[in-house]
């Protein structure tokens, strides 16, 4: 049973939990995720974002007492060739992947024998795996205060291509990893693009006139 209390509890890799209906064209903002921006998402990966979603808020585990802080974010490309992208950032050394069981941090290598291999972030202390799984780019990094950031982009465009895509999410990652942690320290926040829409209000209120 997992006992982290937070908006990204159990470091688990889901899809959003949003229902509403993405816009016909790709957003225009500058920032996505507070920590990407859209051009590099669009230039260096060629990823078109549009939807998003993304929230931190500190976390603790209750078991452990150890307490930190958590990042999530989602966002919902149009298929082709990519599908979403999904962050999440907490105090969890267990990652769920999208198929298949849980694995610790340290045991990713033996998890994923075929594909695993080190990597690293320029600027950022700590280490990581990248490894790739059917349609699934994932990269695991482990900061040096022992918090675990998951990160997954699904593929589905030419098999020989997928080495490339690996390098390039590698790219757009790079400098949102130094900036996560700060983000995620600051104040709570919950950001959805484009709003849902609101609930509308019950106006039957029985008036006497």
């Amino acid at each position: 049973m997992c006992l982290v209390t937070s908006l990204a509890a159990c470091g688990l890799i889901n899809g959003s939990d949003e229902t509403t209906q993405p816009p016909e064209t790709p957003l225009a903002d500058e920032m996505i995720c507070g920590v990407f921006p859209n051009r590099d998402l669009q230039n260096i990966l060629g990823f078109d974002t549009y939807w998003y979603s993304y929230s931190t808020s500190p976390t603790e585990n209750v078991s452990t007492g150890a307490s930190g802080y958590s990042y999530r974010c989602d966002m919902e490309s149009a298929r082709d060739p990519f599908g979403l992208i999904e962050i999440r950032y907490g105090i969890d050394s267990t990652l769920s992947p999208s198929a298949g069981q849980p694995v610790l941090f340290d045991e990713i290598p033996t998890a994923f024998p075929d594909t695993a291999r080190e990597t690293s972030f320029e600027g950022v202390e700590g280490e990581g795996w990248v490894w790739t799984d059917g349609v699934e780019i994932y990269v695991a990094w482990r900061y040096d205060d022992t918090q675990v950031l998951l990160a997954r982009l699904t593929y589905w465009g030419p098999e020989e291509d997928l080495d490339e895509q690996v390098e390039r999410f590698h790219t757009v990652l790079e400098p949102a990893l130094a900036q996560i942690p700060e983000l995620a320290s600051a104040t709570s926040t919950r950001v959805v693009v484009p709003s849902p829409t609101p609930v509308a209000e019950d106006t039957a209120t029985g008036n006497d006139d």
